[in-house]
């Protein structure tokens, strides 16, 4: 079913959130990727996720990243399609990123950056959003719930939004009802 924005949900840590999104449409899959980190999926269990979903695009969410040496056994270990973290980091470890990147920026933080040909996306929230937006920029807002999405979506020029899994309530079962809220208001 395609959906009138672009979708990337993040923070996927179970295969429900992946294979319920797929199904929906959604367009982009995140995962925490750096050991400690909240949420954190190891290896094994991304590959897993990956064997059963298709469709959607992967991204290793590389917050809280320390050192560039781990960038190589990121990509080996989950071949990723697009990196995402803050903005101090990619500006810290921008030209060693392989990948294209969707960055998490402040309305200031974007006013530097805009310009970067290494940024897909730049993942911001309404505050940043306000007059940072034109034809042009690639901007997914961060959205919590369908409250006002609708007007949001009418007043800014997005290319689209983005939303966060949740953990499971005990495996395979799950409470979609925010989540899925959402993706109904976008279904085409």
């Amino acid at each position: 079913m395609p959906l009138k924005t672009v979708v990337k949900v993040g923070n996927i840590s179970n295969l429900s959130d992946a294979r319920y999104c797929a199904g929906m449409g959604v367009d982009m899959l995140g995962f925490s990727v750096v050991a400690g980190s909240t949420d954190y999926v190891l290896p094994k269990l991304f590959q897993e996720i990956r064997g059963w979903v298709s469709g959607p695009r992967f991204v290793a969410q590389i917050y809280g990243l320390s050192v560039q040496e781990q960038l190589p056994e990121i990509v080996q270990n989950y071949a990723p399609d697009y990196f995402e973290l803050d903005a101090q980091t990619f500006k810290k470890y921008g030209a060693h990123l392989s990948l294209p990147c969707i960055v998490a920026v402040t309305k200031e933080e974007f006013a530097s950056l805009r310009n970067n040909n290494n940024i897909a996306y730049f993942l911001m929230d309404e505050a940043a959003v306000s007059g940072a937006e034109n034809n042009s920029t690639p901007i997914l807002l961060k959205v919590d719930s369908a409250n006002g999405l609708q007007q949001k979506l009418d007043r800014y020029q997005l290319t689209g939004v983005a939303l966060n899994g949740s953990p499971e309530i005990r495996p395979g079962f799950k409470d979609y009802n925010e989540l899925a809220e959402i993706l109904e208001l976008l279904d085409e």
